[in-house]
């Protein structure tokens, strides 16, 4: 993993585990739903965001270097089946 992926990966982790503490808090103190929700959907949020910077820096790390050697077929069923996978 790239140094700057992993130090913005981390970075983000951090403040979405912040969210996430606010989130338990909010459960366990029976706050307004809405607000717990909006709290969960900010999770959400940044974690789509990590795996953004994550996938990013494998695109350009790995896959760009297979695509020009035998390990073409193979990344591209990697990054296919990731994508499938965030769809569900």
């Amino acid at each position: 993993m790239q140094t700057h992926v992993k130090s913005e990966a981390l970075k983000r982790l951090r403040i979405a585990r912040g969210h996430l503490d606010h989130v338990i808090s909010a459960v366990e103190s029976e706050k307004y739903c809405i607000d717990i929700l909006q709290q969960s959907l900010a999770v959400q949020s940044a974690l789509r965001a990590i795996d953004h910077i994550i996938l990013k820096g494998h695109l350009e790390e790995h896959v760009s270097r297979a695509m020009q050697g035998k390990d073409k077929e193979k990344s591209i069923d990697e990054v296919i089946e990731i994508f499938d996978k965030s769809r569900r």
